[in-house]
C-alpha cells in the first residue's frame, strides 16, 4: 500500500529523497565541515560516518593539501584556489547558487584517476544557522559525447572549461 507524502514524516521524506539521489549529496557549514550526506556519497567515500560527520570535506576526501598544515583543510596555501572550497565561499558570500564543472584527481596510493564532476553549491539556513548543500555529480557517462559538443555549432554554446582539483580517495 502507498503512504501519501503527507502522512511521511519530513525526516523520513527527506531522508528518502537524498539517498534516491545518484549525486554526492553533502550538507556542509561555512568551515565546509559535512553535517549529513546521502547514500551515494557514503558508498563514494568508503568510511563509517564517524570520520565523515563534523570534519572537513578536504579532510574526508583525502585533499593531498588538507595535511598541508596543522590547522587542515581550508588553511593550506593551496587551500586559496580549492575549487570545493571555493565553491561553498562563494555560495555563502553571493547568497546564491553556484555551479562550476571541474576535473578531480583522485589518489589512492600511487594510482590516480580523474574524475570529471559538476559542483554545485547552494546555500541556506535552517534555524537560524547558515548552511549549503554541496552537490558533486560524476560527468563522466557524459565523456563520450564531448565530441559532439566540440563540433556542433548549436551546442558549443553548453561547453565549460573544467578546472583542475587535486584530491585523494
Amino acid at each position: 500500500m502507498r503512504i501519501p507524502v503527507t502522512q511521511m514524516s519530513n525526516e523520513v521524506l527527506l531522508r528518502q529523497l537524498l539517498d534516491a539521489m545518484p549525486s554526492y549529496v553533502f550538507l556542509v557549514d561555512k568551515d565546509v565541515s559535512i553535517l549529513d550526506y546521502n547514500a551515494a556519497a557514503g558508498a563514494f567515500l568508503g568510511i563509517g560516518r564517524r570520520d565523515i560527520l563534523r570534519h572537513r570535506a578536504g579532510e574526508v576526501f583525502n585533499c593531498l593539501h588538507s595535511r598541508d598544515v596543522q590547522a587542515g583543510c581550508g588553511y593550506g596555501p593551496a587551500c586559496q584556489s580549492c575549487l570545493v572550497r571555493g565553491a561553498v565561499n562563494e555560495a555563502f558570500t553571493g547568497k546564491k547558487c553556484v555551479r562550476r564543472q571541474v576535473t578531480m584527481e583522485l589518489c589512492s596510493g600511487r594510482t590516480v584517476k580523474k574524475l570529471q564532476v559538476l559542483i554545485t553549491a547552494a546555500p541556506f539556513a535552517y534555524q537560524g544557522h547558515e548552511r549549503a548543500v554541496l552537490i558533486i555529480e560524476d560527468l563522466g557517462g557524459l565523456a563520450a559525447f564531448q565530441p559532439l559538443l566540440q563540433s556542433d555549432s548549436n551546442l558549443a554554446h553548453l561547453k565549460t572549461k573544467p578546472g583542475a582539483a587535486r584530491l585523494r580517495a
